[in-house]
């Protein structure tokens, strides 16, 4: 077995059930960038999204035996979609994901495979930032929108840098705990196909 295109996904997984270490090889070469970013669209980590996608390999080899496989992408999809919602519950999540999720930009034409739920979820994000008592605001927002470092926001605010760090902390727990309960509903969506 030399070329990757020799075989469908589907022989290679009938392969894979009977141990073939080249068969688990070219599924991997075939699919791990595919599921790498479909992960990384979704966490912006990527550590954490190479971990996921040889977590997912681990498994597959690991249940070879076991596998009831219709559709490959689409199976792989869904196992990148289940470990992200787990890493998220998991609370591992980098301290800025939040407010890098609140700085996505929406494409100005948005087609059929751009994502209504996250322009509500950018709704929900910027209702929740409206929210904040008007100094935790307008720290964040200095930080996020302004890019001032810590240092630099205390300097202009005449603030200490505690103060700041303790500001920022705040702003990004109230938006967590508004983004939550719909990033999970977002991630149990097909958002991944766009990347497949």
């Amino acid at each position: 077995m030399t070329r990757d295109n020799a075989y469908s996904d589907l022989e290679l997984v009938s392969m894979l059930k009977r141990g073939d270490v080249q068969a688990f090889d070219l599924l991997y070469s075939r699919h791990w960038a595919g599921m790498y970013q479909s992960a990384f669209y979704l966490l912006r980590d990527q550590n954490a999204c190479m971990d996921i996608v040889q977590d997912i390999f681990a498994w597959l080899w690991e249940k070879r035996t076991e596998l009831d496989i219709q559709t490959v992408p689409a199976y792989l999809r869904s196992a990148v979609r289940f470990k992200v919602i787990n890493y998220i519950r998991s609370g591992k999540i980098r301290a800025d994901f939040y407010a890098e999720l609140a700085g996505i930009t929406l494409p100005a034409e948005p087609g059929p495979q751009d994502f209504l739920e996250l322009n509500d979820l950018k709704i929900i994000i910027q209702q929740a930032i409206m929210d904040l008592p008007e100094k935790c605001r307008e720290i964040f927002l200095l930080s996020r929108d302004g890019q001032l470092t810590n240092r630099q926001i205390a300097d202009l605010l005449n603030l200490s840098i505690k103060t700041v760090e303790a500001q920022k902390t705040i702003a990004l727990k109230r938006i967590r705990t508004a983004v939550d309960p719909h990033l999970l509903a977002l991630l149990l969506l097909p958002v991944v196909t766009h990347c497949s």
